[in-house]
Order: C-alpha cells, then structure tokens, then sequence
C-alpha cells in the first residue's frame, strides 16, 4: 500500500482499496505517464527504435519480480510489438519475444534456474 505498507497477495486487487487502512491504490502504469508521453512523441517523430528502447526499459521495471505491475507489462508488451512492426525492427523484436517468453516462464511457475538466467540477462542489459 502507498499509504500503510500493507503487501498485497496474489489475487488482490493492488490497484484498488487497501484492505488495511482503505487508502484507494494508484492505477497501473501511473508510475510512468512521463515516460509513455516520450513514447508517443518518439513514435510520432518516426524514432521507433528509440521508442522501443524506453518502453523496454519501462517493461524490465514493470516485471520487476517482486514490484510488478502486469497489467502495465502485458500493455508494454503490445506497445513494443506494435513499434517492432512500425519500424520494421527485427532485431529489437526478437529480443524482445526472447524476454517475454522468459518472463512467462516464470509468471507460470518457472525453475530457480529460470530466474537466475532472467536476472543474469537483466544485469546484461544494463552494462
């Protein structure tokens, strides 16, 4: 919670009411209005690569293992496609498509092995 630092579990609502102190939670993606406009004006601008570049970025913290926010995620992911396409970026889709897979993986219950390996390529990314 924003408010009471109450954890959410897995089937609640964590952009609705806490349960603990009744604080109305932030809607997803809320955290990221300044970085979606940049996205827009890229993709307006014809900069789809650059586009891709900040919406992954929002994807890796959107997936964060124990911050998620996966509405947001499923929408980035549709966003990235969609610029892949637009820009006709192959290599950026397949990177792309080789994370997601990766990250559903371990959304349905995926090995310690799996983790590491997502992590291992989270830190590759930022070198």
């Amino acid at each position: 919670c924003v408010d009471c630092d109450y954890v959410f579990g897995d089937f609640e609502d964590e952009f609705g009411l806490c349960p603990e102190c009744g604080e109305q939670q932030p809607s997803s993606g809320s955290w990221a209005t300044e970085e979606m406009a940049s996205i827009e004006a890229l993709e307006k601008d014809g900069s789809f690569a650059e586009a891709v570049g900040v919406a992954m970025e929002l994807l890796y913290m959107a997936t964060d293992i124990e911050y998620g926010d996966w509405p947001f995620a499923h929408k980035l992911a549709d966003i990235v496609r969609r610029l892949c396409d637009a820009g006709d970026l192959e290599q950026e889709s397949k990177e792309h498509e080789s994370l997601w897979e990766m990250i559903e993986a371990n959304q349905m219950g995926g090995s310690q092995e799996r983790a590491e390996a997502y992590e291992r390529w989270l830190k590759s990314r930022e070198d």
